[in-house]
């Protein structure tokens, strides 16, 4: 078929469709995501100081939030020395913290996220502030 407006109104009608499709897609992601409601500082608070949190990802490991407002990050044990450590504080219901060297070396020095109840003991950490909501961290309070 030669390259004719006529020959190509088949093959853009199909390239809109398809990018319909992924813009929804992306749009549902996002709302199903935005559908979970934050904790509220408080809560957040709470959860901070009730335990350290476990990562479900190794390489995120275990963090262990002060009542003096500094953080504690243990690469692959959940007791012993910090891999980092930093600071961290709670403005409305958005928690924040800042590390110093290792944060820096995986892009993450400064963070701040909102925290969602995901049922049977796990929480999801949302990063705040960007253009497009995603996960920091899935995790578990530890005792």
């Amino acid at each position: 078929m030669p390259c004719t407006q006529k020959g190509m109104q088949k093959p853009i009608q199909w390239l809109r469709l398809a990018s319909l499709g992924l813009m929804l897609t992306f749009c549902l992601l996002a709302n199903s995501k935005a559908e979970v409601q934050a904790l509220n500082g408080t809560a957040v608070q709470k959860l901070a100081l009730q335990g350290t949190w476990a990562a479900e990802d190794a390489e995120l490991g275990y963090w262990s939030w002060g009542a003096d407002n500094t953080v504690c990050f243990r690469l692959h044990n959940q007791t012993g020395d910090c891999a980092d450590t930093g600071t961290w504080r709670i403005n409305d219901d958005v928690m924040c913290y800042e590390l110093t060297w290792w944060g820096k070396s995986v892009g993450i020095r400064t963070n701040c996220f909102t925290v969602h109840a995901l049922g049977d003991d796990r929480y999801e950490a949302l990063y705040h502030g960007g253009a497009m909501v995603s996960t920091f961290i899935h995790f578990r309070v530890l005792s």
